[in-house]
C-alpha cells in the first residue's frame, strides 16, 4: 500500500474499531502507521480539505471515519501489490495454513468473516486474498506454486478458486494476527470484483456503518 494509504487506514481503524478519533499530534498517527511525519501530514491535508478531521490547538479529532474509509476505498489498488495469483485446490488452502501458521494472514472474504463473528452467513467465495508476513511464507510460497503446477498435470484435488497472495507491510505484519483489520479488509473487498465482495462489504457495513454518524465535536 501507498504511504498515505496507510495513514487513512490507521485513522479508520482508530475511530471505528477502537474507538479512539482523537489524536495529540501528527506524530502519533505516523508512527502507529509506520510512516515518516512529514509523510503522515500530507495525508492528513486530503483528509482536512473534505472536512473528515478537524484540527485543535491539541492535535486533531476524526470528525468523519467514513469519509476517511471512502478515500481509502477509492485508492486501493489490489493489482499493483500482489506477489502472486494462483489457482488452487481445496488441499493446497489447507497446506497453506498449516505450513506456514501465524506467517498467514487472511484477508478479503476470509477476514470479513472473522470480523463478522466468525460464521459466513452472507455467500460463498472462490476469490481469496492472503497477506504473507515475512520472508519465509514467500519462500514456502515458492515450494507450493512448483507443487502446484505438478499437481495440475497429475489432475489431483478440485479447484477451489484464485488466491491473491500479497506482503503485509512491517506494521501490519506485527499487529495483525489470523486476518486484515477492519479498513484493510473493507478496502480490499472494495477493490475485488464480483457480487460477493460487495455482500460481504454490505454486511461489514451493517455491523459498523449502520449508526448515522454525522461529524463529531471535536471537544
Amino acid at each position: 500500500m501507498k504511504k498515505n494509504e496507510l495513514v487513512w487506514r490507521e485513522l479508520v481503524d482508530a475511530a471505528i474499531v477502537q474507538r479512539e478519533r482523537r489524536w495529540n499530534n501528527v506524530d502519533d498517527v505516523a508512527f502507529r502507521a509506520g510512516v515518516a511525519p512529514a509523510t503522515a501530514a500530507y495525508a492528513l491535508r486530503r483528509v482536512i480539505e473534505i472536512g473528515a478531521i478537524q484540527q485543535h490547538h491539541a492535535g486533531f479529532t476524526v470528525v468523519n471515519p467514513a469519509k476517511v474509509l471512502t478515500l481509502l476505498c477509492a485508492a486501493r489498488s489490489i493489482l499493483s501489490d500482489t506477489l502472486a495469483i494462483v489457482t488452487m485446490h481445496d488441499h493446497d488452502i489447507e497446506h497453506l495454513r498449516d505450513r506456514w501458521g501465524a506467517g498467514l494472514i487472511a484477508g478479503g472474504a476470509a477476514a470479513a468473516v472473522e470480523l463478522l463473528g466468525g460464521v459466513n452467513t452472507v455467500s460463498d467465495y472462490s476469490e481469496r486474498i492472503f497477506y504473507l508476513r515475512d520472508g519465509e511464507a514467500i519462500r514456502t510460497l515458492t515450494e507450493l506454486v512448483d507443487q502446484r503446477k505438478e499437481a495440475q498435470h497429475s489432475g489431483f484435488g478440485r479447484d477451489r478458486g484464485n488466491v491473491t497472495l500479497l506482503l503485509a507491510d512491517p506494521r501490519a505484519a506485527r499487529n495483525w494476527r489470523r486476518h486484515t483489520s477492519f479498513a484493510q479488509t473493507y478496502a480490499d473487498l472494495f477493490a475485488t470484483p464480483g457480487w460477493q465482495a460487495s455482500e460481504f462489504r454490505l454486511a461489514l457495513d451493517e455491523k459498523y456503518l449502520s449508526g448515522r454518524d454525522w461529524d463529531q465535536d471535536s471537544a
